[in-house]
């Protein structure tokens, strides 16, 4: 029987006793295999649903005893708190939780969206029956990046708020965890690239199966282990704390040296002249997203940058009659992401660029025919008969027979449109390289280094005064 009214505490209490008996006699392996989809289904529409009521009362009790209720960590019980609070100002979430639409993972991501783009509280939603959890984790924090009225502001902040922190638990085991700004994660993720490349590599040579955290783990320390005992700790490196031992007050201008892999922007050029990006301008980091614009410009004194920017050279309508991929066409794939472009695939190890429309049939080689396949997929495609189609952000992949397996969800990857050749007047840019731009920045370098260098300052390490 459906009641109506307010809850009332009993009822909750009800509820408990008959999940209790419930749960005593589920027996797995009594349940037919044709019914085990539909009572796993259930049984995860019926988490969503208590999960949703936690959520709800979350913002009416301390986080002390929501952690001791929930068993979770006060840290995790702070976010449900947060985003209980919330949820009192973002009926179109609250409606979705009380249905048991979302889950726990969702809602969080949803509501810190929605609180800095309101609007966008509907397609969020729908969003979140549509695509993956990876998927819409990059969905809302694009949103609430677009929506950020200072970017600058808000790299700053994760500035201040920048941790590296170390514990052991209860077992020995060491942890650490490590957050800061959005570019530093991007410089932080280029140095691992190719020793986490190296691993992954020789794993599969030895027949190894392993976590890909492992792999980062172990490619933290060959990098770590080449640069030395004592990493980042020397000379050249002194000048980025205070004569007092404070922390600088913000980031530090210099890019950093060591390991360098290459680390794609994305930037409108009238942005990056003139020193922050305004509504509709772009200025974003491959894998990373949106960032201010002075968060690129200490970029650009390494050799291991690579600035996509509008204006000059046009990178999506060039066309060549050879088999490999241009500079320019391939700095344009790294920007659109570096991963594998089959649906469902984000594998980031031993990309190979692939040509949509096989080169032997076309002579042709166009950015938007270009894909980035990992190797597993690449070997089906050139031996086992399956397909990729669709324009970037929309790819299918098919069977041999021609039957669709996976389709690329909407949004997947933002921007793709950028990237793709489109007809004149349609309104869309298209993606630029600005070679005038890049001597012009090259050569303001250069003169300031020359500067620094008559006055006796060191730049090496990258770190300016």
């Amino acid at each position: 029987m459906v009641r109506s009214g307010v809850v009332e505490p009993v009822e909750v209490t009800d509820l408990v006793t008959d999940l209790q008996h419930l749960a005593a006699r589920l027996d797995p392996d009594a349940i037919a295999d044709a019914d085990v989809g539909g009572v796993v289904a259930d049984l995860g529409q019926a988490k969503r649903l208590v999960d949703g009521m936690v959520t709800a009362m979350a913002r009416r009790t301390d986080t002390v005893t929501l952690a001791k209720a929930t068993g979770t960590t006060q840290s995790q019980a702070r976010q449900r708190h947060r985003t209980s609070t919330r949820l009192t100002d973002q009926p179109e979430v609250a409606d979705a939780v009380r249905q048991g639409a979302l889950s726990e993972a969702q809602v969080d991501a949803i509501a810190d969206a929605v609180t800095a783009a309101p609007e966008a509280a509907g397609s969020l939603v729908t969003a979140a029956s549509q695509q993956s959890a990876e998927d819409l984790r990059r969905t809302c924090r694009d949103t609430r990046a677009n929506a950020d009225p200072d970017p600058e502001a808000t790299r700053q902040l994760h500035w201040r708020r920048r941790t590296c922190r170390s514990w052991r638990e209860s077992d020995g085991e060491w942890k650490t965890f490590i957050s800061g700004p959005a570019d530093f994660g991007a410089r932080f993720d280029a140095a691992l690239r190719a020793a986490h490349d190296h691993r992954f590599r020789a794993a599969r040579a030895e027949g190894r199966r392993e976590d890909d955290g492992a792999y980062r783990f172990d490619a933290l320390f060959d990098v770590l282990a080449a640069a030395g005992t004592t990493p980042g700790v020397d000379g050249d490196q002194a000048g980025d704390a205070t004569t007092d031992g404070e922390a600088p007050a913000s980031p530090p201008t210099g890019s950093g040296r060591g390991r360098q892999q290459k680390v794609i922007v994305t930037v409108d050029a009238a942005a990056l002249r003139r020193g922050h990006a305004l509504a509709g301008e772009t200025c974003d980091i491959a894998g990373v997203g949106r960032v201010p614009v002075s968060a690129v410009l200490p970029l650009i004194p390494d050799a291991e940058l690579a600035v996509v920017i509008r204006d000059g050279v046009d990178v999506a309508n060039v066309t060549h009659l050879s088999r490999q991929a241009t500079a320019h066409q391939r700095t344009a794939l790294e920007a659109r992401g570096y991963e594998c472009e089959v649906p469902t695939c984000r594998s980031s190890h031993l990309l190979e660029i692939d040509h949509v429309a096989p080169w032997a049939e076309t002579h042709r080689t166009v950015l938007d025919q270009l894909a980035w396949l990992c190797s597993a997929h690449h070997r089906e495609k050139t031996r086992g008969g399956y397909r990729l189609t669709g324009p970037p952000g929309r790819r299918r992949w098919l069977d041999p027979d021609g039957r669709t397996i996976a389709t690329d969800p909407d949004n997947r990857r933002r921007g793709h449109d950028d990237l793709t050749p489109q007809p004149d007047g349609c309104g869309r840019r298209q993606l630029t390289i600005d070679a005038t731009l890049h001597r012009g920045i090259d050569a303001a370098v250069q003169t300031r280094r020359r500067l620094l260098a008559l006055h006796g300052w060191r730049t090496t390490a990258g770190h300016d005064p």
